[in-house]
């Protein structure tokens, strides 16, 4: 089944699309020929694919301290409006700017090579429009500007070992129960300021140790017994956080494209920070701007998430907030847009020597409404868009694609859409009959997976491998049947052993277009075995809170990222731990409480918990390959969740000017989002 889907995705991009790339020269950038790939790039790639030694004593390997893989960079280019200001005396030089040794982007820097296997020179200039639904800072936005402190690009191999990114390298040594990292030395803030270890000393002993900032201390940086990691400053440039047990996983957690520098944080603008933070602004300081923002005076933590990144999103009170992103939040003319200029302290250069990125901006606005993106992308007023269109609507995308001026892009996504069920429910006669496997297995065999195949994704995707499943509702019937549902009422509905009838409630906030025409054909199996199943559409926001009330029973609502999981094991953490998990908010609790809280899973759903802190404990990287195996397969043969198919296409649209878009792409984690700092305008 795997052979056969990888083959038709392959037939599928090279019959239907090809990304054509071609570069072009730029009299912006002195340094470097910037119509032709630097020689040596190839090399470079390589040294990065090859980055998987599993020896505890040497640092990770990154593209930029290789040795002889890159030629020493003499000279720095620089974006025409920042050479401007330098010229003015209003920032400094751009070699004052960078680190001493600044990140090196070739090909395979970020996205795997297989994905964009040439790397060209750009050009400085351009804006970026980019439109999603309901927030500016959601969508491509929020993966644009996304910036781990360690990397790894695309979906590689479980046991291949992240590498450095804003942070330069690290060692893991003592069967991977401590961790040296070391910073970049001269790597700044968006503001100029030193991004040195007083910043992370402040993010441990005055974010995340402070009750009122972080009333839970987080579960991946803790220890198994629940006791915090131990952070030691060894100087400016060198901290050590250590466990009490092996965590190889560990690096993988600060790798993660959505598990950001400011996520979390182990890392924070300590200088900026500390104005809105009580231990060093007083509460007669403070005042004003809790009153501004219609707080009480007790409510300082609050005033502090609202002007710091790691509170999440675009909003007025983060602008002038220091980022180490590639751009900087400058103006928001109003809620639904959201302009962000290139930060002229970014860390990265190209192998020519030019700073990055090469857009001068990127323009973020919002529509009311997934159906609105048509007609805005057709309408030429899109430069990127992905998350939120669907297959559904390639032919349409293809008829204007010359006249809109864009290139539609085919990639494989690889997180597909799973039904989660809320064991936890309050309802104890039914989460009773939902914890029971055999139900689940019934409801998997009910879904004919081919119709959902055929008419939402209009044949490009396949059964999923994680929960396969034959179309089979007679044995789904036989199955329940046995399992005390042999009852139905008057209306031929499947009764449960207290009389009433089984009802399966599926929510969603359809976040793309195909999530609606794939859940009515699951409530149409579903009601054809006898379980009275209705869909109810409703806003993200309260079906947050629903979740996090325990209110739900089913809900299908979210992109599912265990295929990512198995090269990068930190995502099963997103099955867990984030706040929209993708199981119960009582199982949630329970496990990052330490059992303190919430509901404790039944015994033969417990493994998925137990099998997990073991990936966690590895003491290498290969280890937590073998181990994510065992827990993947524990997932799927209990069908903790459902997953119906999966390796679905999805669409990249993006303005046919644009340049270093990769030829192919890893959807939901990977796609073009990520290389942004390397798009560039060829006019």
């Amino acid at each position: 089944m795997k052979t056969k889907r990888i083959l038709s995705l392959a037939l599928i991009l090279l019959l239907v699309f090809s990304l054509a790339l071609s570069g072009c020269g730029s009299k912006d950038q002195p340094p470097g020929n910037n119509s032709e790939q630097v020689d040596n790039e190839d090399n470079a790639a390589n040294d990065v694919a090859d980055n998987n030694s599993q020896d505890d004593e040497e640092p990770a390997d990154t593209p930029d301290n290789e040795g002889d893989a890159e030629p020493a960079i003499t000279e720095y280019g620089e974006a025409p409006d920042l050479k401007e200001l330098v010229d003015k005396g209003e920032l400094p030089p751009v070699e004052e700017r960078l680190p001493e040794e600044p990140l090196i982007y070739v090909a395979g820097t970020e996205v795997p090579l297989e994905d964009m296997p040439e790397l060209e020179i750009g050009k400085y200039g351009g804006t970026l429009r980019v439109i999603n639904p309901g927030s500016p800072g959601g969508g491509e936005w929020w993966a644009i500007n996304r910036e781990p402190l360690l990397n790894q690009p695309g979906f590689g191999e479980p046991g291949e070992k992240p590498f450095g990114n804003v942070l330069k390298d690290f060692d893991m040594v003592d069967d991977g129960k401590t961790f040296v990292f070391h910073m970049r030395k001269g790597l700044k803030w968006s503001d100029g300021e030193p991004v040195t270890t007083e910043d992370v000393r402040f993010a441990f002993e005055d974010v995340l140790h402070n009750e009122e900032l972080t009333p839970q201390f987080p579960k991946w940086l803790s220890n198994l017994d629940g006791t915090p990691c131990e952070l030691n400053i060894l100087d400016e440039h060198t901290f050590e956080i250590k466990f009490k047990e092996s965590y190889a996983l560990f690096p993988y957690t600060l790798s993660l494209h959505w598990q950001t520098w400011d996520s979390g944080p182990i890392i924070q603008p300590a200088h900026y920070m500390k104005k809105f933070h009580i231990n060093y602004t007083s509460q007669e300081e403070l005042k004003p701007l809790l009153e501004e923002n219609g707080l009480e005076d007790n409510e300082w933590y609050r005033l502090f998430s609202l002007y710091s990144w790691a509170g999440g999103g675009l909003s007025e009170t983060k602008i002038g907030c220091p980022t180490l992103a590639a751009y900087v939040l400058e103006e928001m003319p109003d809620a639904q847009t959201a302009i962000l200029r290139r930060n002229p302290y970014y860390f990265k250069v190209d192998a020519a020597g030019n700073q990055l990125p090469y857009i001068d901006e990127i323009r973020a606005s919002t529509v009311a409404s997934v159906e609105m993106l048509p007609m805005e992308i057709m309408g030429g007023q899109a430069d990127l868009a992905r998350q939120a269109i669907s297959v559904k609507e390639i032919a349409l995308y293809k008829e204007n694609e010359e006249k809109g001026g864009y290139t539609v892009g085919l990639y494989n996504f690889h997180c597909p859409i799973p039904i989660t069920f809320n064991y936890s429910n309050p309802e104890r006669e039914w989460t009773e009959i939902i914890e029971n496997r055999q139900f689940r297995e019934a409801l998997n065999l009910a879904l004919d997976r081919d119709e959902i195949i055929d008419a939402v994704y209009n044949g490009l995707a396949s059964p999923s491998d994680f929960t396969p499943g034959e179309h089979n509702p007679d044995k789904a019937n036989e199955l329940l049947d046995s399992i005390g549902l042999d009852q139905r009422d008057s209306e031929g509905w499947r009764l449960r052993p207290d009389g009433k009838r089984m009802e399966l409630l599926i929510e969603t906030s359809a976040p793309s277009t195909d999530f609606i025409p794939m859940i009515e054909i699951i409530v149409e199996n579903w009601r054809d075995i006898g379980i009275y199943t209705t869909m109810n559409q409703v806003d993200g926001s309260l079906l947050g809170t629903r979740q996090q009330a325990d209110e739900t029973r089913v809900v299908i609502s979210s992109w599912m990222d265990l295929p990512v999981a198995r090269s990068n094991p930190y995502m099963i953490d997103w099955v867990f731990l984030n706040d929209r998990a993708k199981v119960s908010e009582g199982f949630r609790k329970w496990y990052v409480s330490f059992g303190q809280e919430g509901v404790e899973p039944p015994d033969d759903l417990k493994p998925a918990f137990d099998l997990y802190d073991q990936v966690r404990s590895s003491k290498t990287f290969d280890e937590v390959g073998t181990n994510l195996q065992k827990w993947e397969e524990f997932m799927g043969e209990s069908l903790f969740l459902i997953i119906p198919v999966e390796d679905i296409a999805i669409p990249l649209i993006y303005n046919s000017k644009i340049r270093n878009v990769p030829e192919s792409g890893n959807g939901y984690q990977i796609m073009a989002n990520f290389a942004a700092e390397v798009f560039y305008y060829d006019e």
